[in-house]
């Protein structure tokens, strides 16, 4: 039988771990990194003592429904800060519940994929379990408060008070100082904020969109690429990571260096410079709708409101100057309807590209594939216009595993040869649990992704292709770091001097690597550009000024 005492001890200790339960959800931090750094012990939430205060001096009758109002704004919090550190680790940023509502179904296709099923089920099982059984413990915990006598509440009520006013004047006459911390409101504040502007930024979007994106006279429109046919190469997260982080950059750049002397033997040359992706860790669409239109996509609904619109795609310019216009894309499962903006005459996507081998996880079929079907298709001989084709190379995408060899192109075939090299090394399951091994896969990825694109151009390419490659985006942070920009390379490969020649205003790196210092475009200005560079006469060429 409990006594009166072990009783008070109870219902004291049920307090105690709502406060302490309270205080760590309010505490948590919104970024994967904070939570595997080194252990520190967090402020104190100003919330906690208003809860708190608020808790004590309610009626009696009032102080469980107040206790369940707590925990419905705490669990508002943490979900806020939930779905911060996945969208961070995901894509660098934090969430945005107006522009990212389509996010968790494209974060559980990457998961699925690099981890299993069963694995990624069980995680987001697990992390949904947590916090609904922390949520009910501190309302049980809290509304134990009711048993405290009124004198014990009133006294709490009065040291929470005096805290918040304590650190008040702390702030105010030290900056920075204050035992205190304000972080939830902070949070809910910059996140409403947040939504309001950027409901206001895609108002002032949609009036964008009526604007013409080009002016160019159609007998001058890309003159300077007659008789040409242009390969549009986006390279999955092919970013600047690799040129700067010494894990990757020393096989990178061995990679690039032998990519220059093979296309240079072949009689190619290339110029390379920066880029700046509107996105980082995934949604390549919102790079891809941001290159072709020559307006800033980072953001879904952004995308929606384009690819409704009447704004002239970069593919349509060609169309409207004489090329045939197409678009292979493995990656694309199921019908597409937001093609129709791009303007493709052709589109060929993993249901009709012929393979007959089994797909790389997530990666529907390699890359060496996918530029062999590209080449049988639309770049033989024999066609009476040049043709236009956008592409994205797919092999490096999560979850970098396996990674095929090069063979020799007479060999690919209908792609059944790559039988054995889907099946070859550990599963994703398996690697993503080391996350060392996790970089070595995608420096591997990104690798052999260019190795076949220089193989390509070295055994495949006619004299009249111009090739422009660049990434679409940069890595996740697990590749990169948490700090890294948002830069991706862009080269523009021809074997004809006079196609070099029309971008010598832009002042690019001669060969493979873009130098370190130049400057970095914004990757919606390579549209107009690029037009310009195409478009108008050497004279007018001079007058161009960079970014």
């Amino acid at each position: 039988m409990i006594g009166p005492r072990q009783e008070t001890y109870l219902h004291t200790g049920r307090v105690l771990l709502g406060v302490i339960l309270l205080w760590a959800a309010l505490a948590m931090p919104d970024r994967l990194a904070a939570l595997t750094a080194t252990p520190s012990v967090p402020g104190l939430p100003v919330e906690l003592c208003i809860a708190l205060a608020v808790l004590c001096i309610a009626p009696y009758r009032l102080l469980a429904p107040a206790a369940g109002l707590i925990v419905v704004l705490v669990a508002l919090v943490t979900a806020i800060k939930l779905a911060d550190i996945a969208t961070f680790a995901a894509f660098n940023r934090a969430f945005n519940p107006l522009l990212d509502h389509q996010l968790p179904g494209f974060g559980w296709n990457v998961l699925s994929t690099s981890i299993g099923t069963p694995l990624a089920v069980l995680s987001v099982v697990a992390v949904l379990t947590v916090w609904l059984v922390v949520m009910a413990l501190i309302g049980w915990a809290l509304a134990g408060l009711r048993v405290w006598p009124g004198p014990t509440r009133g006294a709490i009520a009065g040291l929470c008070l005096v805290a918040i006013v304590v650190s008040a004047i702390i702030r105010t006459s030290a900056p920075g100082a204050a035992p205190l911390e304000f972080q939830a409101t902070r949070l809910v504040v910059d996140r409403t904020v947040s939504v309001i502007r950027a409901a206001r930024d895609l108002h002032e979007f949609r009036q964008a969109l009526a604007k013409e994106g080009s002016a160019h006279p159609p007998d001058t429109l890309l003159a300077g690429l007659a008789g040409h046919d242009v390969l549009l190469v986006f390279v999955e997260s092919y970013g600047r990571t690799v040129f700067e982080r010494p894990l990757y950059a020393q096989t990178i750049g061995a990679r690039l260096s032998a990519f220059e002397g093979q296309i240079a033997a072949a009689g190619f040359d290339a110029r390379s410079g920066w880029l700046r992706s509107p996105t980082a860790g995934g949604q390549s669409w919102l790079a891809h709708g941001t290159l072709l239109s020559g307006l800033w996509i980072d953001n879904q609904p952004r995308y929606e409101a384009l690819v409704d619109s009447e704004r002239v795609s970069l593919n349509r310019q060609f169309a409207r100057a004489g090329w045939r216009t197409a678009a292979v894309m493995p990656a694309i499962t199921r019908d597409w309807p937001q093609a129709r903006w791009f303007g493709y005459d052709r589109l060929y996507d993993s249901r009709n590209l012929g393979y007959a081998g089994p797909p790389f996880n997530w990666v529907t079929m390699p890359d060496q594939y996918t530029l062999a079907a590209l080449d049988r298709r639309l770049l033989a001989p024999g066609h009476d216009r040049p043709v236009m084709i956008e592409t994205a190379l797919i092999s490096s995408h999560a979850p970098w595993t396996p990674i095929p060899p090069l063979i020799d192109w007479q060999q690919v075939g209908d792609g059944a040869v790559f039988d054995e090299y889907a099946r070859a090394g550990d599963p994703p399951e398996v690697v993503w649990q080391d996350a060392d091994r996790v970089r070595r896969q995608y420096r591997k990825a990104i690798d052999y992704s260019l190795a076949t694109l220089a193989s390509f151009i070295t055994e495949r390419a006619r004299d009249d292709l111009v090739i422009i490659v660049l990434g679409d985006h940069q890595p996740a942070p697990l590749i990169t770091g948490a700090e890294a920009t948002r830069d991706v390379p862009m080269h523009i490969i021809a074997r004809d001097p006079a196609v070099l020649a029309a971008i010598d205003a832009w002042h690019w790196g001669l060969g493979m690597t873009p130098p370190p210092d130049l400057a970095v475009w914004p990757m919606d200005a390579f549209y107009e550009r690029f037009l310009i560079a195409f478009s108008q006469s050497p004279h007018a060429l001079d007058e161009t000024s960079t970014p």
